[in-house]
C-alpha cells in the first residue's frame, strides 16, 4: 500500500492511503457486502438434506440459510395470541406450537424447486389429506428428523458460528 505524505507546519505525518487507495479499498467492501447479500439464493450456502430410514434413502431436498424476518414469521404463524387484560388494544403471546414452528421453519428454508416437488405436491397432500406444506412436513419426518434438520438451517443461517473480530490498539 502506497502511503501519502502530508505536510503540517510541525511535521510530516506518513501512512495515510492516498485517495485511489481509499475509492479500491471502498469498491471491495461494497463488493463484500453485495456478496454477503445474496446468502439466500447462494448454492454454496444451501445443504441437501437426506431421508433415510432402515439404510434406504428415501427422498432428498435442499435448505437454505432464513433471513431473520422469516424467522420471526414462522414464529408468528406458530404462536398463539390474546387480548392483554390490562391493555386490550395489546396482544400478548400466551402458547408456543414448536412442533408447528419446527415444520414452518423447514418448510420455510426448502429451496422453492424442492418444496414445489415435495411439500406442496398437490397428490402427496391428497393422499395424506392435509392441506399445507407444513403439514406434509408434520406426516412424512419424524421427531428427531425435523430436530436435525432445523440445526441444520441453524447453522447455515450463522446461528452456530463465531464472528472474527479484528480490533487495532
Amino acid at each position: 500500500m502506497a502511503t501519502q505524505k502530508i505536510s503540517t507546519d510541525q511535521d510530516e505525518i506518513i501512512g495515510l492511503p492516498s485517495p485511489e487507495e481509499v475509492l479500491m479499498d471502498e469498491d471491495a467492501l461494497l463488493k463484500g457486502i453485495l456478496e454477503a447479500s445474496e446468502f439466500k439464493t447462494d448454492a454454496e450456502s444451501q445443504k441437501l438434506i437426506q431421508i433415510k430410514r432402515k439404510g434406504k434413502l428415501l427422498f432428498q431436498f435442499h435448505v437454505r440459510p432464513l433471513e431473520e424476518d422469516e424467522l420471526q414469521n414462522c414464529r408468528k404463524q406458530a404462536t398463539k395470541f390474546m387480548s392483554n387484560p390490562q391493555n386490550r388494544h395489546l396482544k400478548m403471546e400466551v402458547d408456543v406450537d414448536y412442533v408447528k414452528l419446527r415444520s414452518l421453519k423447514i418448510y420455510t428454508a426448502t429451496v422453492e424447486k424442492d418444496r414445489v416437488k415435495t411439500w406442496d405436491n398437490q397428490t402427496l397432500k391428497d393422499k395424506l389429506n392435509v392441506i399445507t406444506g407444513a403439514d406434509v412436513i408434520d406426516k412424512v419426518l419424524m421427531a428427531g428428523e425435523k430436530d436435525e434438520i432445523c440445526d441444520v438451517i441453524d447453522d447455515i443461517s450463522g446461528y452456530n458460528t463465531s464472528l472474527e473480530v479484528a480490533a487495532k490498539n
